[in-house]
């Protein structure tokens, strides 16, 4: 059997329409799980998006059982086809860090994403010296650094496909005064950030040191908003030393949003933060 370390997209959406079917239905997972001569945690699995491989006898099974109709039921089989093919960083699954195949899928059908950085810069920001100095103080194993290096470019190329999401980027200035690296790295990453920021789906802004305290200060963020259409909840991703983390639950994720909007209104609108880069460029000046 085929091990697949995360589930995609597309097989998230697929579990999440199933259990949705089987809750309007009234049928429990143990009736669910006995007409597949199944188990209930398969059914979980199915509806989690981590059953590999899917069996579309089993799927369409279960559909009829739940009463859907002819072109549901093709819908929802081509939705399971989409979910058998390979993420785009599956080449370079080695060396994805545990964890975010699955934020790696929730971006690639995000139609907005939303980020504080703190201490330091969100990753699709980062130019290559810049990430590869960041991946350098977790792992001493180089070849391990150059093959996360390339992974974060390639998930760079998200903004520039054709119909990317739009990214708004909320930017603590502690952020850009730490030297990573050297001042060099600094001063070509800040022009990175003046570059990005002319780009028609992409909003920088800068939370400068006169904003004062703010809710970003002790941990940056990823929010992301998912189209209505692919029947997910909005996510919020965070990372720290002892791992990933991801929000989904409305509540959770409610937390989040108020503090990028009270973080939002803190922060320079995105031509001053221009010229707040441009002033930062001669800060790193050797």
């Amino acid at each position: 059997m085929e091990n697949r370390p995360e589930p995609t997209v597309a097989s998230v959406q697929l579990g999440r329409r199933l259990r949705k079917y089987r809750l309007d239905a009234e049928i429990s997972a143990k009736a669910a799980a006995q007409a597949i001569d199944g188990s209930t945690p398969k059914i979980s699995r199915y509806e989690t998006g981590r059953q590999w491989p899917l069996k579309r006898i089993e799927v369409a099974e279960l559909l009829r059982l739940y009463g859907r109709s002819h072109q549901e039921i093709e819908d929802t089989l081509a939705l399971m086809e989409k979910a058998k093919l390979p993420d785009w960083w599956q080449d370079e699954a080695s060396v994805v860090p545990r964890g975010l195949g699955q934020l790696f899928a929730v971006e690639t059908a995000a139609e907005e994403l939303r980020t504080v950085s703190g201490g330091m810069l969100f990753g699709m920001l980062q130019t290559e010296e810049y990430a590869r100095e960041i991946i350098r103080v977790h792992t001493t194993d180089q070849s391990l650094v150059e093959g996360r290096v390339r992974l974060r470019l390639r998930r760079q190329e998200l903004l520039r496909r054709e119909s990317p999401p739009r990214l708004v980027a909320l930017i603590d200035e502690g952020a850009l005064h730490h030297v990573i690296g050297s001042r060099a790295i600094m001063r070509d990453q800040i022009t990175h950030l003046i570059e990005l920021g002319a780009l028609p789906n992409i909003t920088i802004r800068l939370v400068t040191f006169e904003a004062g305290a703010h809710r970003g200060l002790t941990n940056g963020f990823l929010w992301l908003k998912l189209p209505g259409e692919t029947e997910m909840p909005d996510v919020v991703y965070t990372e720290s030393l002892t791992g990933n983390n991801y929000f989904s639950k409305p509540e959770q994720v409610s937390g989040f949003v108020d503090a990028f909007t009270s973080i939002e209104a803190l922060a320079l609108d995105p031509e001053e933060s221009v010229d707040f880069l441009r002033g930062l460029l001669r800060f790193h000046a050797e």
